[in-house]
């Protein structure tokens, strides 16, 4: 008796231990061996952070075990997932509550801002952005999204010749990914590789197919500046319900279009303009060859995009991680400047304009320091460097014809945020500003007290003060003339124009300037002035 009792209990424990094992089928110890190993790490990482969604990214890895290219395409998105998200954010005042408005109501940028600007004015305080919402990718994806969009993606380098003949890590990078920045994720494979399935038909060329995709794209979503001031960046379904955007949504509707029938495109962006305010995002293809053609989603062809001269920085964004970024070496008590201090994106300055790398020596030893360009009113971080023993730091491949200003990132103050104190950094001048000339040569600019300089008796005339028609000198506005000096802009006089040209009697050699209207929303430009010529930077 006592015999089958036993056997009994023995033969229960195996009925419960199977029944675990059909409801909790997916063990990341049986998969580990079977993911790629030059992935196995990060996937790991990523499993262990997903939480309590790791089963659903478990599903995928098993999904795709008997296969081996699809194994690796999952295994390349999972491992690099950390980071990737839809961010959601607000404009709230001081008290938290959330300032509402629309940007379609609006009809351009500066409507907005004026609207911004009154409420600002009556409540007597400034607002700020705060994050409402992100949702992580790596803790909601759901695994039924990442077969189908893997599946469809493949389906792509199965079928058409211009995808099977690209290299597997332009695959990857370029066409796998089912984002392009942190907009809500959507099933857009289907809907394009659907809606221009003719045009995909009628051509073997990569190149050709492009130029008919963003044709069609021209027609279907197009640029307007009140998306600048939009709180996130647009999902397909709002880009197709709106048909605007700013330059960062015509670049995502436009790898959506091509990557959805197998066109490796991907998104290169400048961070700061150097010689006028805003930043800017365009498209590039690259072909089965390796040849990469810049072009403007929704507004112009591959070959038929020209950008500006002056360019400091360009990156293109990738969805791994790329290696030696400033987040890498970042230690957590401090903080990068916006743009730095991400994981996905590399250097391709070089390939747009003329670079040098500069060095120069610091103020103060700090690890790390930073090389801004004049944009908006204030100087902006584009890019890193470690500081030495020598308190001197190298700044690689900057672009030529410019004007820098070295720079650290530090906490200057504090500010609330969700009732909690928090601090408040900015960029801190580092040395004296500098152009980076044509030619690659660096020219210093005098950075001591006015009161010692020697003065030009030589007069100088503006009829701007800055780009654009919004910086023409109006008749009896007031202007302030800027003169950096001492690590800092020193207001030198107040004048009111009497003309449609200001005049200034003297000037000072090596010396930046900057001149601000009142009471307007200026752009102005930081200029020289040579031979009493002015010449904007």
């Amino acid at each position: 008796m006592k015999q089958i009792i036993y056997f009994l209990l023995i033969f229960a424990l195996l009925l419960v231990i199977n029944a675990c094992s059909i409801l909790q089928p997916y063990s990341v110890k049986k998969i580990t061996p079977s993911i790629p190993e030059q992935y196995r790490e990060k996937v790991l990482e990523s499993l262990e952070e997903a939480g309590k969604n790791k089963k659903e990214l478990l599903k995928v890895l098993y999904h795709y075990k008997d296969d081996h290219l699809k194994l690796q395409a999952a295994s390349f998105l999972i491992a690099n997932m950390q980071d990737h998200c839809f961010a959601d954010v607000i404009l709230v005042d001081s008290l938290d509550n959330e300032i509402k408005f629309n940007v379609l109501d609006y009809e351009n940028y500066h409507q907005i801002v004026d609207y911004i600007d009154s409420l600002e004015t009556e409540k007597d305080h400034e607002f700020h952005w705060k994050l409402k919402e992100k949702r992580e990718d790596i803790k909601t994806v759901s695994a039924d999204f990442l077969i189908s969009h893997i599946d469809t993606a493949f389906i792509a380098y199965e079928t058409l010749p211009w995808t099977n003949q690209l290299r597997w890590q332009n695959f990857l990078e370029y066409i796998l990914p089912y984002r392009g920045s942190s907009e809500p994720i959507s099933d857009w494979r289907t809907y394009f590789w659907n809606e221009f399935s003719s045009l995909r038909d009628s051509t073997s060329d990569p190149l050709k197919l492009s130029y008919l995709i963003n044709d069609n794209c021209k027609k279907m979503f197009t640029f307007k500046d009140v998306f600048y001031l939009h709180p996130t960046d647009l999902g397909l379904n709002q880009m197709l319900e709106y048909g605007i955007g700013r330059c960062e949504d015509m670049t995502n509707f436009t790898i959506y279009a091509m990557r959805a029938n197998g066109l490796a495109v991907t998104s290169d962006f400048t961070p700061y303009w150097p010689d006028r305010s805003n930043n800017h995002a365009w498209n590039a293809i690259i072909l089965p060859d390796g040849e990469v053609i810049p072009f403007m989603g929704c507004e112009a062809n591959p070959g038929k995009y020209t950008l500006q001269k002056r360019i400091a920085k360009v990156y293109r964004k990738l969805f791994s991680q790329e290696q030696g970024t400033l987040a890498d070496v970042l230690p957590d008590s401090m903080k990068a400047p916006p743009w730095l201090g991400y994981k996905n994106f590399k250097d391709v300055t070089d390939k747009y304009v003329q670079v040098s790398d500069v060095t120069v020596q610091v103020n103060e030893e700090k690890h790390f320091a930073y090389i801004a360009v004049f944009n908006d009113n204030d100087w902006q971080p584009i890019h890193w460097g470690s500081v030495d023993s020598l308190m001197n730091v190298t700044f690689s491949d900057i672009g030529r014809d410019i004007a820098y200003l070295p720079v650290f990132y530090e906490v200057v103050d504090t500010i609330m945020v969700e009732d909690e104190e928090k601090p408040k950094y900015e960029p801190i001048p580092a040395g004296k500003p500098f152009i980076l000339n044509e030619e690659g040569k660096v020219i210093t600019f005098d950075n001591e007290a006015v009161e010692i300089r020697e003065e030009i008796n030589h007069k100088f005339l503006m009829r701007k003060t800055g780009q654009g028609g919004v910086n023409e000198v109006k008749i009896d506005s007031t202007y302030t003339w800027f003169v950096w000096a001492e690590d800092e802009w020193q207001e030198i006089i107040d004048t009111t124009a009497t003309a449609d040209s200001l005049i200034f009697d003297y000037y000072y050699p090596e010396t930046l300037y900057k001149v601000e209207e009142e009471c307007l929303h200026p752009d102005p430009r930081i200029f020289t002035v040579e031979d009493g010529e002015v010449i904007f930077w």
